[in-house]
């Protein structure tokens, strides 16, 4: 009789347990902001850059978009 309170008592516990970590996670899910990229794709190789390159370290083409730089 005994064996028989306990599984009653671990399945509701792990029923109880089971929504409130469904009802946690989509409130987290709600919470949480898209977060910016940080990186681009070179229009010329298809490589992987970051969003801020003027020139692409792979091909070196000059990418359009951005104001000369005078070094």
């Amino acid at each position: 009789m005994s064996s028989r309170n306990f599984f009653i008592v671990a399945f509701v516990l792990f029923l109880v347990l089971k929504t409130f970590n469904a009802l946690f996670s989509k409130k987290k899910a709600e919470d949480e902001a898209p977060a910016e990229p940080t990186t681009k794709v070179c229009p010329y190789c298809q490589s992987e850059i970051a969003i801020r390159a003027v020139r692409c370290p792979h091909c070196t083409s000059k990418l359009e978009g951005f104001p000369e730089i005078n070094e």
